[in-house]
């Protein structure tokens, strides 16, 4: 038995690269690595570097604003971006389980639920539905959130910046 790799689409923006095809393999074009589109402003060896630098620094800014709470990990790394992605807007509780990839829907309702009790996501009313709830970031997450993203920001600007 084979396995057919997933090919993602390119992101809106993203450069291609054409594949070369077999006759009639009908296989699709795949984003351009990063890598190779930022292959001007330094060698792929070196933007690795830089990426893996401010990656780093990522995860040490996500430890340091969420270490002392046990939201640290990735799963809570994954909703919480996924809800600030939302631009703010509540979404059903059963979109947010699907936010906490890599674990059973169980798993993840218990992620989403220790961050309602511990109040870093807060439950509102569903106007269409008055038999269900909708969650979104409380205000003191999502302050905290961008705190550590526009760090991540900066860290990830000046990994590329361009060099003299």
């Amino acid at each position: 038995m084979t396995r057919k790799a997933k090919v993602m689409p390119p992101v809106a923006g993203e450069a291609t690269v054409r594949s070369p095809r077999r006759a009639g393999s009908g296989a699709p074009s795949r984003p351009a690595s990063p890598v190779s589109v930022q292959a001007a402003s330094g060698s792929a060896a070196e933007q690795r570097r830089r990426f893996l630098l401010a990656l780093r620094e990522l995860d040490e800014a996500w430890v340091e604003a969420f270490h002392e709470t046990g939201f640290s990990d990735v799963y809570f790394s994954r909703l919480f971006s996924e809800l600030w992605l939302q631009g703010g807007a509540a979404v059903a509780k059963t979109d947010a389980y699907n936010f906490v990839k890599g674990v059973g829907v169980q798993t993840a309702m218990k992620y989403v639920r220790r961050a309602i009790e511990e109040g870093y996501l807060i439950e509102v009313d569903n106007p269409a539905d008055g038999r269900s709830r909708l969650i979104q970031m409380s205000p003191s997450l999502k302050q905290r959130f961008e705190q550590l993203m526009d760090r991540s920001v900066d860290a990830f600007t000046e990994a590329f910046a361009k060099r003299d």
